[in-house]
């Protein structure tokens, strides 16, 4: 059984050896040091076999390490350089208690590629849960912290693995190293319930933002495959790394991109060996990291977290003497010569050089405008006159113009949500979204509307003025792109389904232009489609902003044009009920009988 905790290795880790022939559970072990080792096996033991307990990993875990050092002795045993991923898979088939407590019975019946296989979509089936949940008060966790920080974190690491089996190894540790980081500040404060409630909201937030992230690059991978996400990396790195050159970003990329379909498929083994020579090849270039000041220093972390530092690094200075604008009409003629011969190139080339230039551009502007390049090349490369054709195609499109009405356009936004309540802003979207789409439950529109708010008030905060489109576009297209994987969009309107299909840089755009949906029958509006009672009294405002989203929700799918006058009275008429009957005697009997004179008022405005 020691082997079986070695080779849950297979699920992790960004210390991958690249070479099968290599003593890799050595390579493991001398990269991450003995701590990163643990948790590493730690998080490849939970992932793939979530119903077994702490307890029945922590002797594993021990036995793993033992391993460990054999394996870097003189003479380590053969298994040392033996296929992790198939050691895993036969420890685990050979534990009768393992395989039926784990339901792994059907994958053990299966050999090779096939049993792989097996056990990568049985952890894909596993549920998700982000939630961290705390089970004990600040101050009980406090205690625990302190009194063995390690075994905290162990634990920590352990629920939120078997929570969420398909998170890459290193994204896990990430999370766990940066609530130990909420517990330490919080754990040393007076009031360390206010500070961690109040930091813990914060991290929580992060944690959704990078599993969005990186749901919607794999969404995006399957919609749209290798080349839309090669374009986007490429804008994301170039922005980050404006120093380094076309030839050295492209060979970069293509790595990258290397790594998204195994780590989108649950293959971590394959997954992590990728990212490993990735972030290997990347950080052994002394070129590129005398002129690239964030990478040289994420190459300094350990090797268990700096792929992670890449990912959050924020963008160098520009090179000295880089024009302020890339002018795509200066050098045509050897564009299209490019283009005509290798296109990809041609327009690999082009969003590097507006990439470098703008890192204030949301990926989604940069790729928008690639698209309308793309498409003059297309039709004038092989004109004599091409350069005037291009002048010509490309005559209304500007990528500066377009980055400062975008900006503009979120600049807008974070003014209107700035100038009402968080619970106002929140319930406009709700009324902006039922219009458009009043097929869809109101769940799916309360979590559309709460998201909507959420990214414009994180980035209108975090990221003000010059950084809030690639803030706020990115997150919203991330949003965007999981509706649309999440729900059958034909079963909520042809608008929609149309908007969900369209090029990945458009589908933002495309939604912002759907009307009013004027053809949408609903239900009979009446009492009944309402609950309005004492539980409007309470002082929790998630429950009086949930009530308000709900009318609204009711009311708008009435009449997709209703006017914001006629919703204002209706908003005020509701809160007039709400506070006769939360000071009446009988709060009860007075919702019973003002509730429908409400709703039957709300039916005559939705006439007009």
């Amino acid at each position: 059984m020691q082997w079986l905790s070695v080779c849950s290795l297979l699920v992790l880790l960004s210390v991958l050896s690249r070479s099968q022939a290599q003593n890799q559970i050595c390579t493991i072990f001398t990269e991450a040091k003995e701590d990163g080792f643990k948790s590493l096996i730690l998080v490849g033991l939970a992932q793939n076999l979530p119903d077994s307990t702490l307890g029945d990993l922590v002797p594993l875990i021990a036995e793993a390490l033992a391993m460990g050092v054999k394996c870097c002795s003189d003479t380590p045993p053969e298994d040392c350089e033996r296929d992790v991923a198939d050691l895993f898979q036969s420890a685990v088939c050979s534990s009768e208690t393992l395989v039926e407590k784990n339901d792994l019975k059907m994958c053990c019946e299966k050999t090779a590629a096939e049993r792989t296989h097996c056990f990568v979509d049985h952890k894909a089936k596993i549920p998700r849960d982000l939630s961290l949940k705390a089970e004990l008060p600040a101050a009980d966790q406090c205690e625990d912290f302190k009194k063995d920080h390690k075994a905290f974190v162990g634990r920590f690491i352990f629920k939120f693995s078997k929570s969420n089996p398909m998170l890459p190894p290193h994204v896990v540790l990430a999370i766990a190293k940066g609530y130990g980081k909420v517990l330490t500040t919080c754990c040393g404060e007076a009031e360390a319930q206010t500070c961690f409630d109040t930091k813990k909201a914060t991290f929580q937030h992060a944690v959704a933002k990078r599993v969005a992230e990186l749901k919607s690059l794999c969404i995006v991978h399957k919609k749209y495959g290798d080349r839309v996400v090669k374009a986007k990396k490429l804008v994301q790195y170039s922005q980050k790394m404006p120093q380094a050159s076309f030839q050295e970003m492209g060979g970069m990329v293509d790595k990258i991109v290397a790594t998204v379909a195994p780590c989108c498929s649950g293959d971590m083994v394959t997954c992590m060996k990728e990212r490993k020579t990735l972030v290997d090849e990347v950080c052994a270039d002394e070129s590129v990291l005398s002129r690239a000041a964030g990478l040289s220093a994420c190459c300094k972390e350990d090797a268990v977290h700096r792929g992670s530092c890449v990912e959050a690094m924020k963008p160098d200075p520009k090179p000295d003497g880089l024009s302020e604008h890339y002018d795509v009409h200066a050098d045509i003629a050897a564009v299209c010569q490019t283009f005509t011969k290798t296109p990809d190139l041609a327009m690999g080339k082009l969003v590097y050089e507006i990439s470098v230039r703008h890192p204030e551009s949301s990926q989604q502007v940069i790729l928008r405008f690639a698209k309308e390049a793309e498409q003059a090349l297309l039709q004038c490369c092989d004109m004599e006159d091409h350069a005037e054709c291009v002048k010509t195609a490309l005559a209304g499109s500007d990528v500066d113009k377009k980055i400062t009405d975008e900006t503009d356009y979120y600049k807008k936004m974070c003014a209107a949500e700035a100038a009402v309540s968080d619970d106002s802003f929140e319930k406009s979207m709700m009324v902006y979204y039922t219009r458009i789409m009043p097929q869809a439950s109101f769940d799916q529109l309360h979590m559309v509307s709460e998201t909507v708010h959420d990214v414009l008030h994180a980035c209108c905060k975090d990221e003000p003025g010059h950084f809030v489109l690639p803030c706020a576009e990115e997150k919203l297209t991330d949003a965007i792109d999981a509706t649309c994987d999440d729900y059958d969009p034909s079963s909520i309107n042809p608008h929609i389904a149309h908007c969900c299909n369209q090029s990945y840089s458009m589908r933002r755009h495309c939604i912002l232009a759907i009307q009013p949906d004027t053809e949408f029958t609903p239900p009979e509006l009446d009492a009944s489609s309402f609950h309005m009672g004492p539980e409007l009294c309470t002082k929790d405002s998630k429950d009086l902003l949930l009530s308000g989203k709900k009318l609204l929700y009711g009311v708008v799918r009435h009449k997709t044009t209703i006017t914001e006058d006629h919703l204002k009275t209706i908003s005020t008429k509701y809160h007039t009920m709400k506070e006769k009957c939360c000071a009446a005697e009988d709060q009860a009997a007075c919702f019973t009988e003002e509730a429908p004179k409400l709703v039957s008022e709300s039916a005559e405005l939705v006439k007009v």
